[in-house]
């Protein structure tokens, strides 16, 4: 990505579908499998935390690192159908 790429030029990629460049995001911590799923997914934070059910303010909390309650991360893992070893 150079210089003058725009936020939505790199959305504008995503809503196209190309995510390839999402797959080999890191996933060593809950933070970064968190958003490794809501890149993944093209979405936005305010989108992502609204189709989990869970507040906005605490999905970006969780993307910093913070601790995740255990409702919250049962409402990701339900709103995405993922398998709850996924976060282990």
């Amino acid at each position: 990505m150079n210089k003058t790429t725009t936020f939505r030029e790199v959305f504008e990629t995503v809503e196209t579908g190309s995510f390839a460049a999402y797959k080999d995001l890191p996933e060593n911590t809950l933070a970064e499998k968190i958003i490794k799923l809501r890149m993944l997914n093209g979405l936005t934070q305010r989108q992502f935390a609204a189709r989990c059910g869970i507040g906005y303010s605490s999905l970006c909390r969780y993307e910093v690192g913070g601790v995740i309650n255990s409702d919250n991360l049962e409402k990701i893992i339900g709103a995405l159908n993922l398998d709850v070893h996924y976060f282990d």
